[in-house]
């Protein structure tokens, strides 16, 4: 695969050796490295010298161009992409430095993943402070940029929307991506760095320009006719939820994001046409992550916040804080008139009964119609477990907050049935336990089908939507879910295990005892699928879908929360 290595050059006589160098340090070599000299008619001598440079360091592949006439970096890049003919294009400043073997790592994810139109990463800083990107997802470029100029690319895909925008002042590497993504064309993210660059200044490409980053970010959006959106969504610990309910109210996402070090909060943008900041997860423990909330969604003017209890952030509230800090938070909320809304009957009972009005709203499951029976049952009876690597409550350490502990126990007792955990970076298989990683959004309903049940057990549990997903898919569920609107699934009869601040707490042994027998039981109802008509997958997933598509209508969300700003 040939990668063509552009370079646009204005005066940076003394950077452009360090990036020859880092090129020729690379251990791909199938490639060729192309110079615009973008306008220096005066220093002729300085720039013969970067022609040896060139010549000397690649010799038989190398090219040089030169304007009189400066015309800008995108011009030049333009210029290097008509008059070079590789599979892939590779646009590089002359003030970055490629780190090595990124070359090589960056053409192996093309020929891995051909479905794929570009290959982005991180970033320094002269060596020094760093910029993390984030996995691919063309919703979040219609807010802010996180892919650079220095990101190898096909060349249908830039010849697809006519290369760089010559006429935009800033933000030329967010247009081009963006445009290639509406294209509908695709890009992969890896973890690594690929590059370190010189800090901007005024008046460079990077620069300021005399603008903000949300005054840069409005006049992009202009230019391309991305509609305002009104809302901004953030969370501190539930990004994968958080960026669904985005999506769902066509909202700026501005918060963590799953896979990413990334962190950007509604504050870092204060983008003018936002009238709410809607927070996932109203996290409180410790009680600064509370004050963090706070002002991370407080934009220096009038703005409504709408907060969200999910499940842990209420139990953080009944059981961590004490009832002096329960006023102080309650006055808070009132203070600055903050819209609360719960996910489940139960959580509004229990906030309620601490002195906190919310109002029940149940969360939509994003894109449910995805979710149906797309295979038979596996042959082998199979229990899926959600797990997490940073959530103490659904942990596998015993950290007395998660059960996940017992129903590993649970699994060791049951060798004859086949266990799949996921939610956490472990990819592994031990005795009859498949440790089987994060499972992205779009792979989810295969695996899905690829199991027979869902098991969930947490010491106190909002409105799960992943065993809404199972049973949408037709699938058993088994879950601690006191609520009764959480209707098909199995009901445990407990939550908490050797709890005594628990309601519904029972001891370690009758608590396993019971899993194994309701596991048991459904793994014998699996069996007799299709005996009679009303008892087969297909069933459960259409009157599963049915009922929490009513339950949790994505219409009434929509709506409430955009009341919350009239």
């Amino acid at each position: 695969m040939h990668v063509n290595i552009i370079v646009p050059f204005h005066k940076n006589y003394d950077t452009i050796e360090n990036l020859l160098r880092s090129i020729e340090d690379q251990d791909y070599k199938d490639y060729d490295v192309t110079i615009v000299i973008d306008g220096d008619k005066d220093n002729k001598a300085k720039n013969s010298v970067v022609y040896d440079m060139l010549s000397n360091k690649f010799p038989q592949k190398s090219n040089l161009y030169s304007y009189d006439k400066n015309q800008g970096a995108s011009f030049a890049r333009n210029h290097g992409a008509k008059y070079t003919d590789g599979d892939i294009l590779f646009f590089i400043d002359a003030d970055c430095e490629l780190y090595p073997g990124m070359l090589r790592e960056c053409v192996t994810q093309f020929e891995l993943n051909p479905d794929i139109d570009f290959v982005y990463g991180n970033y320094r800083f002269e060596h020094k402070s760093e910029f993390y990107s984030q996995p691919f997802d063309a919703y979040h470029l219609q807010t802010m940029n996180y892919i650079s100029t220095m990101s190898p690319v096909r060349r249908s895909a830039f010849d697809k929307v006519g290369g760089f925008k010559v006429d935009q002042e800033f933000f030329q590497d967010w247009s081009l991506f963006y445009r290639i993504s509406e294209a509908g064309c695709k890009g992969k993210y890896i973890n690594e760095f690929i590059f370190s660059t010189k800090l901007p200044d005024e008046n460079s490409i990077s620069g300021k320009k005399g603008l903000n980053l949300a005054q840069k970010a409005s006049k992009f959006r202009e230019y391309h006719k991305i509609p305002d959106k009104k809302i901004a969504v953030t969370t501190f610990s539930a990004p994968t939820q958080a960026i669904q309910r985005a999506k769902m109210l066509d909202a700026d996402y501005v918060g963590q994001v799953p896979g990413s070090r990334r962190e950007l909060y509604p504050l870092n943008l204060c983008f003018d046409n936002w009238q709410g900041v809607y927070l996932v997860g109203v996290f409180n423990e410790p009680l600064e992550a509370l004050s963090t909330h706070l002002e991370y969604t407080s934009l220096n003017r009038d703005i409504k916040k709408i907060f969200h209890f999910i499940g842990t952030d209420v139990y953080q509230l009944i059981t961590e804080q004490n009832f002096l800090t329960l006023k102080a938070i309650k006055k808070m909320f009132e203070i600055q008139d903050i819209k609360l809304f719960a996910n489940s009957p139960r959580m509004v009972r229990e906030l309620a009964e601490i002195g906190i009005d919310a109002e029940l709203l149940y969360t939509p499951v994003y894109q449910i119609e995805k979710y149906q029976p797309l295979s038979p049952l596996p042959k082998d009876f199979t229990v899926a477990i959600y797990y997490s690597d940073s959530n103490p409550m659904q942990a596998l350490l015993n950290n007395g907050k998660s059960n996940m502990p017992l129903l590993m126990d649970v699994a060791k007792a049951l060798p004859h049935i086949k266990f799949k955990l996921f939610g956490g970076a472990a990819k592994t298989v031990k005795d009859n336990v498949e440790y089987c990683g994060r499972i992205s959004e779009d792979k989810m309903p295969e695996f899905i089908n690829g199991c027979s049940m869902n098991l969930r057990s947490n010491i106190h549990d909002g409105f799960p939507q992943l065993p809404i997903q199972f049973m949408c898919c037709g699938r058993q569920a088994l879950v601690s879910v006191p609520d009764t609107e959480f209707a098909f699934a199995e009901k445990l009869s407990f939550e908490a295990v050797n709890c005594p601040i628990s309601k519904v707490s029972v001891g370690y042994e009758q608590a396993k005892e019971e899993i194994i027998d309701k596991i048991m039981k459904m793994k014998d109802k699996s069996q007799t699928i299709g005996v009679c008509r009303s008892n087969t997958p297909e069933v459960l997933a259409k009157e599963a879908s049915k009922y929490y598509s009513g339950l949790m209508s994505e219409a009434v969300f929509k709506q409430r929360i955009h009341q919350c700003l009239e």
